[in-house]
């Protein structure tokens, strides 16, 4: 049985939960639709409107194309690189182990010209920052082709997330943790130049998934990305209180003591999911 506290869900908000129940997804356009351009174009400044974030040359990254959530982009970045050594920390998403043969965990070896880094921001197991300058410092000295995972973006606040740094290749962000769309796979890749791979064969054409564009842009012209952070702040803060943890910097997480060892993910941290009680 799933523990209560154990790995990460978005939080169960009452209107965006009524927002999708009463969605109205006309079938017979969508199949005959194209929404990328206008869905891309939306994530971008759904992004950008934050004012609880902050950006750094998030313009330069001026190709956009979809991508089932943030999962479908670390297998074109697997691919692309597949001459390469992986290189990621102990506690990020739980995927990139399962599904990387040639890795190497960043705690336990320096980094090497060969390598390939996927680092997410907010840390996974945190929701706040957590060595990406330095680690970003090391693969920009080395050329490494570095992806950025910007999955908790929608739930996170006072992060400043930095682009600027000439080895990052793609970033990647999801609503799975902002909004109750997990199933629905609603991502987007950045990139500063065209990456000549499926997620763009897919777009020219016209063959991406248009339900999922078309209820996350339903989701996004009536959700702000800072929607979620805003509104429930301050009951992170009391619960986190009452549990004796740490509030993060991402809502629905929490940061435990030694007694939260059991949710231990590998890394330095107890990460505390809270979702499930932050709503009444």
């Amino acid at each position: 049985m799933r523990d209560s506290y154990s790995g990460s869900r978005f939080i169960s908000d009452p209107e965006t939960i009524k927002f999708l129940q009463q969605l109205d997804v006309p079938l017979s356009n969508i199949i005959s639709g194209n929404y990328h351009d206008e869905y891309t174009s939306t994530f971008r400044d759904w992004i950008t409107n934050s004012k609880l974030n902050t950006f750094v040359d998030f313009e330069k990254f001026s190709f956009s194309v979809f991508s089932h959530g943030t999962t479908e982009t670390f297998d074109k970045f697997h691919i692309r690189h597949s001459n390469r050594r992986f290189r990621f920390f102990k506690a990020d998403y739980a995927y990139h182990k399962l599904c990387y043969r040639n890795f190497e965990f960043l705690e336990n070896d320096v980094l090497n010209s060969r390598d390939a880094v996927v680092i997410s921001l907010p840390f996974s197991d945190t929701g706040q920052e957590y060595s990406y300058d330095l680690v970003l410092k090391q693969a920009e000295s080395l050329g490494v082709p570095v992806l950025v995972d910007c999955c908790w973006f929608g739930v996170c606040s006072n992060i400043n997330f930095d682009f600027s740094y000439k080895c990052i290749e793609a970033i990647t962000f999801s609503l799975s943790k902002t909004f109750p769309v997990s199933r629905f796979r609603i991502g987007v890749r950045f990139s500063k130049r065209e990456l000549q791979d499926g997620l763009e064969y897919y777009t020219r054409d016209n063959y991406t998934n248009n339900i999922s564009q078309f209820i996350g842009l339903s989701f996004m012209n009536n959700f702000s990305c800072d929607y979620i952070p805003t509104k429930y702040k301050q009951k992170q803060i009391q619960l986190c209180r009452s549990l004796k943890i740490t509030p993060s910097k991402t809502v629905l997480l929490g940061l435990g003591d030694d007694s939260w060892g059991y949710l231990n993910r590998g890394g330095e941290h107890n990460r505390v999911c809270i979702s499930d009680f932050l709503v009444d």
